[in-house]
């Protein structure tokens, strides 16, 4: 018989299921997470979880079957039953990586911004933004630089991505080093454009006496002027499912400005991941397609002019997956600012296509 190691979150597990209403994976295996913790959780279904914390939301008790597939994607990688140097082009602590390549491609580079500079507050942008929207992402420095006292920018990865990876030792050392950093250049506060960000490094720096804040909390934006009452809906990131802090602090920011806003079935502490979570997207790419389906669904009937989220990882996950949606970044629309970042995804692609592609690709892929 299978011996049952329940994670501590899931030891009150009822079997009541009304986890599986919330989340495609759950749906797919017919289980509760009960009857998974039984069976034993296989590493295509810990792939298969995007650790957006729908299963938790729902669950009268708050428990997190999230957990469950995360300890199996970190046990398997230690086994080695799953393979996860194939996969070193996403590894962010790696000079060679995707998205270094692709500013690297596309002469993406922050120099003149005085990064590494000793600063007592610091923007920190996050990989994403960085990488795929360098003029959202100077463009916002410059505001801050005006409005809140920020002097440098902190160019780095807060690491959450090898935790998805289940490689917890270097995501331990990457960790170690993100607040190494922070004590050599005098950083007492950060401020994040990020809500995944936000979040982790809040979770890390806290406890060092870190303040971590949003852009959203620093920022003033215009009154309303051009807006002229356009309807815009917001896709909520997960990140932000449990406090809803960065949906209020953007939704009352966009009414300012003078758009007219409109609400999905699912948004809040029930919204649907975009399919970037847990890299979602590299193994069941046909759960990623539901969940995006069911997102254009549910925008077309709002009526909405715009898509609005504030996670650049979900716009580029529409923007690349839902040909004609009207998706942007919420700093887009509060600042006046076109969308740098559209076609990124393809651009990407793009870079590993041809004779030149391979070696790009061989480059990447060497250690």
């Amino acid at each position: 018989m299978h011996e049952i190691t329940y994670p501590a979150t899931l030891k009150n597990c009822t079997g009541c299921g009304i986890c599986r209403d919330s989340c495609p994976l759950l749906r797919e295996s017919g289980c509760t997470p009960d009857e998974m913790a039984r069976q034993g959780v296989t590493l295509n279904e810990a792939l298969s979880c995007s650790f957006c914390g729908a299963c938790r939301s729902a669950c009268p008790d708050g428990l997190w079957p999230g957990e469950f597939f995360a300890n199996k994607r970190s046990e398997a990688v230690s086994s080695g039953e799953f393979d996860v140097a194939s996969f070193r082009y996403l590894f962010p602590d790696r000079p060679n990586n995707v998205m270094a390549m692709y500013r690297r491609q596309y002469g993406i580079e922050y120099a003149d911004l005085a990064p590494g500079a000793a600063s007592g507050t610091c923007f920190f942008p996050g990989c994403t933004l960085m990488s795929y929207s360098p003029v959202l992402t100077r463009a916002v420095f410059a505001h801050l630089q005006e409005q809140s006292s920020c002097q440098a920018i902190w160019t780095d990865c807060c690491g959450k991505l090898l935790e998805q990876l289940g490689l917890q030792e270097r995501l331990q050392h990457a960790q170690e080093q993100l607040i190494s950093y922070a004590r050599e250049h005098a950083i007492t506060r950060i401020i994040t454009a990020c809500p995944g960000c936000y979040y982790d490094m809040k979770k890390l720096l806290q406890p060092v006496g870190i303040r971590v804040e949003s852009v959203y909390e620093n920022l003033a934006f215009k009154a309303a002027d051009a807006a002229g009452g356009v309807s815009c809906t917001v896709h909520d990131s997960c990140p932000d499912r449990f406090t809803g802090q960065w949906g209020q602090q953007v939704r009352a920011a966009l009414q300012q400005r003078g758009y007219t806003l409109v609400e999905m079935p699912h948004s809040g502490s029930s919204t649907i991941c975009c399919g970037s979570g847990g890299q979602l997207s590299h193994f069941r790419p046909d759960l990623v397609e539901e969940l995006t389906d069911l997102r254009r669904t549910e925008f077309a009937q709002t009526g909405a002019a715009w898509l609005v989220a504030y996670c650049l990882s979900c716009v580029l996950k529409y923007d690349s997956m839902l040909a004609g949606l009207p998706v942007t970044h919420a700093l887009s629309l509060l600042l006046d600012l076109p969308a740098d970042y559209a076609g990124a995804k393809e651009r990407s692609c793009e870079m590993f296509q041809g004779p030149e592609g391979e070696q790009r690709w061989a480059a990447v892929m060497t250690d």
